[in-house]
C-alpha cells in the first residue's frame, strides 16, 4: 500500500473494529433510552453484511432484520439475522411493524429526491411510540469521512467527482452533504419530527495510528465542531 498522506487515513481491521463497536454501543444506549419499553421488532436500514446488525441485536434483545439495497438476494448475517435486498424509500413490510428502526450512516447515500418518501415510509412501518435512531457525519469536518480527503465535503458535488480520484477509499463516491437541518427538513416533510441531535465523536483509538496526533490536537474543536451527529425521529 502507498505510503501517501491519504492512505495514513485509511483504518487497520482493528481500528474499524473498534469504530464499529462504538458506533453500535452508543446507538443502541439511544434504543434504549429513547425507544418504547416494550419494544420487540427492530429494522436496521443500510445493513450491508449484517455485521453491525448483529451488534444491535446482542445489545438490544430485540428482533432485528436488515435491508440493503446491495443485496441481490435474501440471506444471513454472520449471527443469522435476516437480511433482505430493499431501499428505504420503499420498506417491503405491512404497517406499525416495528418498534425501532436503525438509520446509522444511511441519511447522506440517501439520494435526494427519495428522502422525504423515505421517512414517510420509515413513519409507515413504525408502531406508535416507536423511534427512529441514526447518525450522520459531519461532512465540514477537516477529514471528510468517506472519501478520508482534507475538504472533501465543502466542494461542489462536481468537484468532488473529481477530488474523489485521490481517495485511497475502495469504495466509490456515494454520498451528499447532509447536516441536521436537512434531516430536520426531510424528516418533518416525511410525517417525522427531530426529537433530539446530539455531538458525536469516536475515541481516538478509531483514528489510524499515523495521524491520531491530530485528532488529540483537534479534541478541544470538536466538542464544538464534531465528527458526527446522532439523533432520534419520532412520528409527529
Amino acid at each position: 500500500m502507498s505510503s501517501s498522506p491519504s492512505h495514513a487515513l485509511l483504518q487497520s481491521d482493528a481500528e474499524w473494529d473498534v469504530r464499529n463497536r462504538v458506533l453500535s454501543e452508543t446507538l443502541t444506549e439511544l434504543v434504549r433510552t429513547e425507544g418504547p419499553d416494550n419494544a420487540k421488532e427492530a429494522l436496521d436500514i443500510g445493513c450491508q453484511n449484517g455485521w453491525t446488525t448483529d451488534r444491535y441485536a446482542k445489545l438490544t434483545g430485540l428482533d432485528w432484520v436488515g435491508i440493503d439495497p446491495a443485496l441481490k438476494e435474501e440471506r444471513r448475517s454472520p449471527d443469522g439475522v435476516a437480511l433482505y435486498p430493499g431501499f428505504s424509500n420503499k420498506l417491503d413490510f405491512p404497517d406499525d411493524s416495528f418498534d425501532v428502526l436503525m438509520l446509522a450512516n444511511v441519511y447522506e447515500h440517501i439520494f435526494p429526491e427519495d428522502r422525504v418518501a423515505s421517512f414517510a415510509e420509515m413513519r409507515r412501518v413504525l408502531r406508535p411510540g416507536g423511534v427512529v435512531v441514526g447518525q450522520i457525519p459531519n461532512p465540514y469536518f477537516p477529514i471528510e469521512s468517506h472519501s478520508r480527503l482534507p475538504f472533501m465535503g465543502w466542494l461542489p458535488m462536481r468537484l468532488q467527482l473529481l477530488y474523489w480520484k485521490l481517495s485511497p477509499a475502495p469504495w466509490e463516491h456515494d454520498f451528499f452533504v447532509v447536516t441536521p437541518k436537512h434531516l430536520r427538513r426531510d424528516a418533518t416533510a416525511g410525517g417525522m419530527r427531530l426529537a433530539m441531535v446530539r455531538k458525536f465523536n469516536y475515541p481516538p483509538e478509531v483514528i489510524p495510528q499515523k495521524v491520531r496526533w491530530i485528532a488529540r490536537l483537534l479534541e478541544r474543536p470538536m466538542r464544538v465542531w464534531p465528527w458526527a451527529w446522532q439523533f432520534v425521529l419520532r412520528p409527529q
